[in-house]
């Protein structure tokens, strides 16, 4: 199956952007912003973890429309935590608040969940299963 982080117009997703190619250019200019403060390996990490969650089934469903919610940067903070304990958890905030905002760690906020209730470590979130391969 090919997996995509974003649709186009065109009816055969010719201008669809392929998600492997989407975040490695993500992971690649975000090291390069990082650089100015000598955090590019973290950076890149973060640009290649930041849309795991579009390889799920639920994800591709939405691009090509269905209405029902896919989250999809949930899985990829979850990851940085996995890999790196403590400091994933800087990965995971930037991971995780990538288009909503950054939430407060363990604090609700008005209309944000926190990074603990959505990496499931206390409430058992369940989050899109990801693609095997």
């Amino acid at each position: 199956m090919k997996f995509y982080a974003h649709s186009g117009i065109k009816s055969d997703q010719s201008d669809w952007q392929v998600l492997s190619d989407h975040l490695y250019s993500v992971a690649t200019l975000s090291k390069a912003k990082a650089s100015a403060f000598g955090a590019e390996d973290m950076a890149f990490f973060a640009g290649l973890l930041h849309d795991l969650g579009k390889y799920s089934i639920e994800f591709q469903n939405r691009l090509n429309g269905s209405s029902l919610p896919a989250d999809h940067s949930t899985a990829g903070a979850k990851v940085a935590v996995e890999l790196w304990g403590k400091l994933g958890y800087l990965i995971a905030f930037a991971i995780a608040g990538h288009h909503a905002g950054l939430a407060n760690g363990v604090d609700e906020g008005v209309g944000r969940s926190t990074l603990i209730s959505r990496l499931g470590f206390q409430f058992g979130k369940e989050i899109p299963v990801l693609d095997p391969i």
